[in-house]
């Protein structure tokens, strides 16, 4: 289970409208009441390494899921991808890694 802003999620989910078809990956602290944008791998990874407990955020681009491949993360880091369905609606989906496999995280708005 992952508790973030309501507040937050539209924020995000705004930002990727706004992305159109860029890649888009950003951090984001617990709790917080937005995310950070970061394209940059070194300063995403310094970001990592400065505080295990963020969470990575990203959206379905080919140039951001190659970024967020080649960081070196946790056993069980965290991530939101930003998904959008066959209907083109955006919607969040919290994963978290668990020895290389997938575990879905039940996201909840606060």
């Amino acid at each position: 289970m992952l508790t973030i802003r309501r507040s937050c999620s539209y924020k995000i989910i705004t930002r990727a409208v706004q992305t159109e078809n860029r890649s888009l990956v950003a951090t984001l602290l617990p709790g917080a009441d937005d995310c950070d944008i970061c394209d940059d791998r070194n300063q995403l990874q310094a970001s990592l390494n400065a505080n295990p407990a963020i969470i990575i955020v990203y959206n379905q681009h080919p140039d951001a899921i190659v970024l967020v491949d080649s960081l070196d993360t946790p056993a069980a880091q965290i991530f939101i991808e930003i998904r959008q369905d066959t209907k083109g609606v955006l919607g969040l989906h919290a994963i978290r890694q668990r020895n290389q496999s997938p575990e879905t995280l039940e996201l909840i708005y606060q």
